[in-house]
């Protein structure tokens, strides 16, 4: 996975940074503020100097990831074809193994975690405000790129296809569905044989319905 905290500009991103290494290499149960105190190169007590806990500064990292996956959206940093965009979206979120940490695509570890952490929504108001945040911002680079997609396929394909028009948002919703689902078949099996069916679905699926979205919806 791109690393964000490769080279930390203040004590905040360096703090990020070490946490971001420990839930990798422990998950959300075994994770302590001693284990982040581990990664991190200054004295571990700047932690509790600047969090009150684990589940503050495991927020603040969520935030921070957001944040940053926004301004690589504004920047134009995805500059894969958006039907290409919509493949390695569904295939970091069902099969992380699958895509090259290059194409800034999840790890295996912090899939596995981000599924432990979006599990702490159910009952800590301040992971669900993040997930919902979360979801809206996703959801809205999907949009764009689902109707960047559509955009791409020749009239004659969309004559050929027919049927009424599909609004954007209702792809959106079922490939987010999708997404999380898998996330947490991933995270929570050992068995992979499915990973290859649902992307071949989801391509099958998303091949029928591009050429039907209504691109000003």
């Amino acid at each position: 996975m791109h690393d964000p905290f490769a080279e930390p500009t203040d004590t905040r991103q360096a703090i990020l940074g070490a946490a971001f290494r420990a839930l990798c290499e422990h998950g959300y149960a075994d994770l302590t503020i001693s284990r982040i105190g581990e990664e991190f190169d200054k004295s571990p007590s700047l932690v509790y100097h600047h969090y009150d806990g684990k589940d503050d500064l495991l927020i603040d990292l969520l935030e921070f990831l957001l944040d940053g996956f926004e301004e690589s959206i504004s920047t134009g940093a995805f500059d894969l074809p958006p039907r290409e965009r919509l493949d390695v979206y569904v295939a970091a979120t069902i099969d992380p193994t699958a895509v090259d940490a290059s194409e800034r695509a999840p790890d295996a570890q912090f899939v596995i975690a981000i599924v432990e952490l979006r599990a702490q929504a159910a009952t800590d108001d301040a992971y669900r405000d993040h997930f919902d945040r979360s979801d809206r911002v996703f959801g809205s680079f999907l949009k764009r790129t689902v109707r960047e997609a559509a955009a791409d396929i020749d009239a004659t394909a969309r004559d050929v296809q027919g049927g009424d028009s599909v609004p954007p948002m209702e792809v959106v919703s079922t490939l987010q569905t999708l997404a999380i689902g898998g996330m947490l078949r991933w995270a929570t099996t050992t068995d992979r044989d499915w990973t290859g069916a649902t992307r071949s679905g989801v391509h099958r699926y998303l091949e029928t319905v591009l050429p039907r979205i209504d691109v000003e919806g």
